[in-house]
């Protein structure tokens, strides 16, 4: 699968795709930084990163691994109303 844009990358989420966001998103630090990147500075996301929009979907827990290896920095983050991803997977009832 060829990702050509954000909405693309949303869209495994939403999907539960995780084979897909594995092989495409993740096998690509550079492109992971890249859509990392992107997501952040989407003012219409409301400062949310690659990992809150993540854990909304009940992700694998090698997948959350991945990501936070490939940009720890993410774990910190805070969307607008202040919450960090670990609020999200929390308000979402993420099993992992």
């Amino acid at each position: 699968m060829f990702i050509s844009s954000v909405c693309d990358v949303l869209q495994l989420l939403a999907l539960q795709d995780w084979e897909t966001f594995r092989s495409t998103v993740l096998s690509d630090p550079t492109l992971f930084r890249i859509i990392t990147s992107t997501i952040s500075a989407c003012s219409e996301l409301n400062g949310m990163t690659l990992l809150h929009a993540a854990v909304r979907f009940n992700p694998p827990l090698d997948v959350i691994a991945q990501m936070i290896r490939l940009c720890p920095l993410m774990t910190a983050a805070t969307d607008c109303l202040g919450r960090t991803p670990l609020h999200v997977a929390a308000g979402s009832k993420a099993s992992a």
